[in-house]
């Protein structure tokens, strides 16, 4: 065994090889390397857009609603939280107010999704003060936060007062709509990591919320969060049986599921695309490997007279496949977590968050990922090297002492 891997190293990294050859063995070991690195570079970023998106949707969203049917207002919501005391997986209930509105600063104006908010609940205070980026939290009725790229838009800065209009306001004699417009004060400005919400978004308490919508002290629904997010779908059930007609729920897999389902068939292409890159890289072992049988033709012939087997002379060409494996996957893998590394710790590329949702490229490297890469590279480069190996092992000694 040793004899035959001494043999595979002369033979490909031997001394009397043509410059040619040398060449054609590089582009195979970059073929591997290349392959290798930009795999785990990209299902890293894949893995990291997934966790990124995921994690800033149930941070600021809730992981189960309660509405009626037909979006009809609740009037006995603290009944309904009173109900679902008995369930331990509960952390925290609230009650929203939720529809659009149009908001105006000076000249400037957009249409936003209005949120009324309840800042005794503990839970919802700290979360959307830990995205709290300049100001405070809203102590007043006329106070309301707003996201940091809306308020790019609008050109405002906190303390400022801007305008609210909403549909519910009065109807004059010929039947026409009169908007109902509020003004506020902002507070503070908040940074969700996610585009979306930082356009859209304005929370407002929820008593002035339900002033300006005209709902007389009713919800639109209420949030829940739960101890374990992934078993969302389950406690839902449980609560939706529980309360009955005429009330339904939602949870954050739901209503994201097609955007997750995206992401993850945008995984499965990218992984297909690049395993082409190892595939060509396979074609490039097995035009090395023939190269260096056809260049050795004498040798093998010469070592075959000697007493050398056609299994020995198998295992010296699958040797210089396993090296070529070997110095592409290694270095593909160190470069890869490097630029993986870098990736996560330096803002190199700048994302535009109304196509992202994020604003910067996140990394996750996930040890069963590079595993799977490092494995599968390896049976694609071993595969590659059956072919030149059997013919080399099957070359009759004497036309090859002849060969020149």
């Amino acid at each position: 065994m040793n004899y035959s891997f001494f043999i595979a190293v002369k033979h490909l990294f031997g001394a009397r090889k043509t410059f040619f050859g040398y060449i054609v063995t590089a582009i195979s070991i970059g073929g591997v390397f290349i392959g290798v690195a930009a795999l785990i570079v990209v299902l890293s970023v894949m893995n990291g857009f997934q966790k990124d998106v995921k994690e800033r949707i149930v941070d600021v969203n809730s992981h189960i609603i309660i509405l009626k049917y037909f979006n009809e207002p609740i009037d006995d919501y603290k009944s309904i939280k009173d109900s679902l005391k008995e369930f331990d997986d509960i952390v925290s209930i609230t009650p929203f107010i939720y529809s659009k509105g149009l908001i105006q600063f000076e000249n400037w104006t957009n249409g936003v999704i209005i949120r009324g908010f309840s800042n005794e609940d503990s839970v919802t205070y700290g979360i959307m003060k830990k995205h709290l980026k300049f100001g405070k939290f809203p102590q007043k009725d006329d106070e309301l936060i707003l996201g940091v790229d809306l308020a790019e838009e609008l050109r405002v800065h906190t303390g400022d007062v801007v305008r609210i209009a909403t549909p519910f306001g009065s109807t004059e004699t010929f039947g026409s709509l009169i908007p109902k417009v509020s003004e506020f004060t902002v507070s503070g400005i908040f940074d969700a990591g996610m585009y979306q919400y930082n356009a859209e978004l304005v929370y407002i308490p929820l008593r002035k919320a339900s002033e300006i919508f005209g709902l007389s002290g009713k919800v639109t629904g209420l949030e829940i969060r739960i101890k374990d997010i992934y078993k969302a779908p389950q406690v839902a059930k449980r609560i939706e049986k529980k309360l009955g007609y005429p009330y339904r729920t939602n949870n954050w897999i739901e209503l994201n599921g097609s955007l997750f389902a995206a992401l993850a068939l945008e995984k499965k292409i990218m992984f297909l695309l690049l395993l082409l890159v190892i595939i060509v890289a396979a074609f490039n072992i097995i035009t090395t490997l023939i190269m260096v049988v056809m260049e050795k033709t004498t040798q093998i012939g010469i070592l075959k007279t000697l007493g050398l087997s056609e299994r020995d002379i198998l295992r010296v060409y699958i040797y210089q496949g396993l090296i070529i494996n070997i110095i592409g996957t290694i270095s593909g893998l160190i470069v890869g977590l490097f630029l993986c590394f870098l990736l996560s710790k330096y803002k190199f590329i700048d994302l535009p968050g109304e196509v992202y949702l994020l604003d910067k490229l996140p990394v996750d490297v996930q040890f069963l990922d590079v595993i799977f890469v490092l494995i599968l590279t390896s049976i694609v480069s071993i595969v590659s090297t059956l072919y030149p190996a059997y013919k080399a092992s099957k070359m009759d000694p004497v036309k090859a002492i002849k060969y020149e």
